[in-house]
This record gives C-alpha cells, sequence and structure tokens, in this order.
C-alpha cells in the first residue's frame, strides 16, 4: 500500500501561532469517545448525558494529573525532576504514563458519582466507563504514533508490509537502513485494547448477565486485569529508550503484574464479599 505523500508527518498544527500537537488532539478524541461509550450504556439504568459530562470533566483532568504523576515518579532522576522541580509543571513537553492516568481518571470519577448521586451503585457505575477506557486509550496511543513513541525492537520491514508506507516509514526510528524498521507496539496495543474492550463488554459481561452471575464492579476488575496482561506482555518488547525506570527495574513491567492480581483479587472479592457481609447483618439482626 502506497501512500507516499503521508511520508513525512508532522507533529501538529498550528492555529493562530498557537502550536498543537497531534498527540494532545487524538488523545482529546479517545477520551470523548470513551465518554460517549460510557454514556451510552449508562442510559440503559438511566443515567443522563449531563451526569456523565459532569464526571467526564471532573475525572479527564485528573487523569491527566494522575498519568503525570506516575511519570514524574518513575522517571524522578532519568527525567531531570529531582534537579529541577519546576520541570514538573511542563506538561508540555511531555511525559504522560497511561496507568496512572487511568487509576486518577477512574479514582476521581467514582468519588464524583458518589457525591453527585446520592445512593448511587459506584462499582455499577464504573462499569459503564471503565471498559470504554480501552477504546480512549487504544485511540490514544496513535498519538504516541505521530511522538515517535511505544515501538520495540528492529525487525525486517518485509515482515510488516502489509501496513501503509506511512506507518512504516514513522517506525524507522533507530534505524536509517530502509529494510528494517522498529515494531510498531503503539499499533499492536491500539488493536489488543479495542479487542479487550469488545471482548469485555459485548462477550464477558453480556454472558454474565444473562447467567445472572454479574456484580457490579466486575466490568472494572476485568479492565485491570486484561490491561495488566497487555502491558506484561508489550513492556518487555519496548525499545529500552520508551521503558520507564532504571537499573534492572522496569516500573511499567512492575506495575502490570500488580494490575493483573489485583483485578483477579478483587474478581474474587467481589463474589464473596457481599455474601459475606449480608451473613455477617443477618447475624446481627438475629443477635438483636
Amino acid at each position: 500500500m502506497n501512500f507516499n505523500f503521508l511520508d513525512k508527518l508532522p507533529t501538529g498544527i498550528n492555529i493562530f501561532g498557537i502550536h498543537i500537537t497531534f498527540y494532545a488532539i487524538i488523545i482529546l478524541c479517545g477520551a470523548l469517545l470513551a465518554l460517549y461509550l460510557a454514556a451510552f450504556e449508562a442510559r440503559k439504568e438511566g443515567y443522563s448525558w449531563d451526569f456523565f459530562s459532569t464526571v467526564f470533566f471532573i475525572a479527564f483532568p485528573s487523569g491527566i494529573i494522575g498519568a503525570r504523576i506516575w511519570y514524574v515518579i518513575a522517571e524522578w532522576n532519568s527525567g531531570g525532576f529531582a534537579n529541577d522541580f519546576l520541570e514538573i509543571f511542563r506538561i508540555w513537553d511531555g511525559g504522560l504514563a497511561i496507568q496512572g492516568g487511568a487509576i486518577g481518571g477512574i479514582l476521581a470519577g467514582a468519588l464524583t458519582v458518589k457525591y453527585l448521586r446520592k445512593g448511587a451503585d459506584v462499582l455499577r457505575s464504573i462499569d459503564y466507563a471503565v471498559p470504554g477506557i480501552l477504546i480512549g486509550q487504544a485511540i490514544g496511543r496513535w498519538g504516541n504514533f505521530f511522538n515517535f513513541e511505544v515501538y520495540g525492537f528492529e525487525v525486517s520491514r518485509n515482515a510488516w508490509n502489509f501496513l501503509p508506507n506511512f506507518v512504516l516509514n514513522q517506525m524507522q526510528v533507530t534505524t536509517s537502513n530502509p529494510s528494517l524498521i522498529n515494531v510498531p507496539l503503539f499499533l499492536v496495543e491500539s488493536i489488543i485494547n479495542i479487542c479487550g474492550y469488545l471482548i469485555i463488554m459485548h462477550f464477558i459481561i453480556s454472558l454474565m448477565k444473562q447467567k445472572n452471575v454479574y456484580h457490579g464492579g466486575d466490568g472494572f476488575c476485568l479492565y485491570f486485569t486484561w490491561y495488566g496482561i497487555v502491558r506484561s506482555i508489550l513492556e518487555p518488547m519496548r525499545n529500552s529508550n520508551f521503558i520507564m525506570g532504571n537499573e534492572n527495574v522496569y516500573a511499567s513491567s512492575i506495575m502490570a503484574y500488580c494490575f493483573i492480581a489485583i483485578g483477579l483479587a478483587l474478581f474474587v472479592l467481589n463474589r464473596f464479599l457481599p455474601k459475606i457481609l449480608k451473613a455477617k447483618k443477618a447475624e446481627d439482626r438475629i443477635s438483636k
């Protein structure tokens, strides 16, 4: 496939003298699509668009803050933050970690739901939003494409010839050899996350509801588990220039395993904790 007119891609556009990066535009588009998917699912349960848009405008900036905090902690020394505290706030220079963004956004969203809608099933509300985050992340990875980020080791270009030239040329990051490219991990992760959304929302959750074994919060647990598995597989394949952490400790890989463990543990706990609490309340009533 030849798209030679797209071989050299800019990093952004200038509007009235202000440079706006494609990375920022794509991240925002991904977040808006995640919002739409969450609101679409939630409206079936009586939640309004206004309600979810309010949650979004709190959760989205919280996710950006969480992504920055995560990155700063992981890159405290190598990123120069230890020597220049103000560097922490120069977010326009780059430096966001998607794991921190997910955690920050989810926590802020859950707290907002609890505050705005008294008596709301917070876990069920999270389930509407969280799997859609996978779609947002899938789109957001194309922002990394424009920034020459999230790529792997060098491989033969012929092995990826089914991709258009503008993708292949953008993946010649660490080599000038025309027969080699870096593995486009951004694309691999993007596709896997789309598959994850479809599998979690339209297969597993749907099947669990049909079998009447669904619990509020299951989508949240499955998201954590899925994303942890994806990160644990792809992180070791990334070029060393884009692995967070230092020496032999890779922060992203370690946290990927934590995501898996937390997701599975919460999924199991979500099945038994309500029964335990219900039994305890029954015992308390009897004892009185």
